[in-house]
């Protein structure tokens, strides 16, 4: 009798076809696991609440911007910022809040505050440079009634930007 000599399952080609997916899949579902435990999204930069299971936005800021019916032209230079604020607004507040949000990550935001000055301009300058797309957000500081203004930014740039109530 002729037997067929039998080699142990480990020097196989069939057995490494089977199981060489499982050698990758499973250390990179490991490494995608401690990935997501690690980082963090940060949060969203609005005016959201959490009620139950869903997430509600409030959207009384910008109904009291478009009832007043306000915008705001913002020029960046360099630093410094000038922005100057229209609409229907009984007495003008005395500082403005303006925040660049970075939208993937509250690392990156910064918040300027802007003062008004006797021309009726607000100004304010930035800290640190920022570069890349932001959105913008634009409230009063301690005034009455409370609003909102919103805008999108591509820094660094000198044109001028329009920052608006967000309107559903």
């Amino acid at each position: 009798m002729n037997e067929a000599a039998v080699t142990p399952w480990y020097k196989q080609l069939w057995p490494w076809i089977v199981f060489s997916p499982m050698i990758f899949v499973v250390p990179a579902g490991f490494w995608m696991i401690y990935i997501s435990v690690v980082t963090n999204d940060g949060s969203i930069v609005d005016n959201v609440y959490r009620d139950g299971r869903t997430y509600i936005e409030r959207t009384e800021e910008d109904t009291m911007a478009v009832d007043l019916r306000l915008n705001a032209q913002m020029q960046m230079i360099g630093d410094q910022i000038s922005l100057r604020l229209n609409g229907d607004l009984a007495q003008a507040p005395q500082s403005l809040s303006l925040l660049y949000i970075f939208d993937t990550s509250a690392l990156y935001d910064h918040s300027v505050e802007l003062n008004r000055t006797p021309d009726g301009r607000y100004t304010g300058k930035l800290t640190e440079p920022i570069e890349g797309q932001r959105s913008l957000l634009l409230e009063p500081i301690n005034a009455e009634p409370h609003w909102r203004l919103h805008g999108q930014i591509n820094l660094p740039t000198t044109m001028i930007q329009t920052l608006q109530p967000k309107v559903r």
